[in-house]
C-alpha cells in the first residue's frame, strides 16, 4: 500500500478517503468478516493498521470488480487464510524436520539419509 506517509494508526474517515467508500460501508463489513476489526480507541474510535486497509482493499476488489457476493468474498478470504496457515505449519513442520536431521549429523559425525 503506498499512502505516502506511513502511520501506525489511521482513522474510519481517512481509511474510506483512500479507499474511496463510505464509512458507513467499512462498519458493515467489519460485521460481515470477521478478519477485519480494527483496534478500538479509548474513546471507542476505531484504528485501522496498514494490513486492515490491505483488507479493506481487497475486500472492495472481490465486490466491487470481480462481482463476488458478501458471502462468496467471506469464503474466498476463508480459503486463502487457510492455504496461509496450512503453507505456515508446513513451513515450521520443515523446519522442526530440518533441525532433527542436522542434530543426527552432528551426533553421528556422518550425514543422514535425505
Amino acid at each position: 500500500m503506498s499512502t505516502g506517509l506511513r502511520r501506525l494508526y489511521y482513522s474510519i474517515g481517512e481509511v474510506a478517503e483512500i479507499a474511496g467508500i463510505p464509512a458507513h460501508v467499512l462498519r458493515y463489513w467489519e460485521s460481515e468478516f470477521a478478519e477485519l476489526s480494527p483496534h478500538k480507541g479509548r474513546a471507542g474510535n476505531r484504528l485501522y493498521q496498514e494490513k486492515d486497509i490491505e483488507l479493506v482493499l481487497r475486500i472492495k476488489k472481490l465486490l466491487y470488480e470481480e462481482k463476488y457476493t458478501i458471502a462468496g468474498a467471506r469464503a474466498y478470504l476463508a480459503k486463502k487464510e487457510e492455504k496461509y496457515l496450512e503453507n505456515k505449519v508446513l513451513g515450521e513442520l520443515r523446519a522442526g524436520l530440518q533441525e532433527i536431521l542436522d542434530i543426527l549429523n552432528d551426533n553421528t559425525g556422518r550425514s543422514a539419509v535425505r
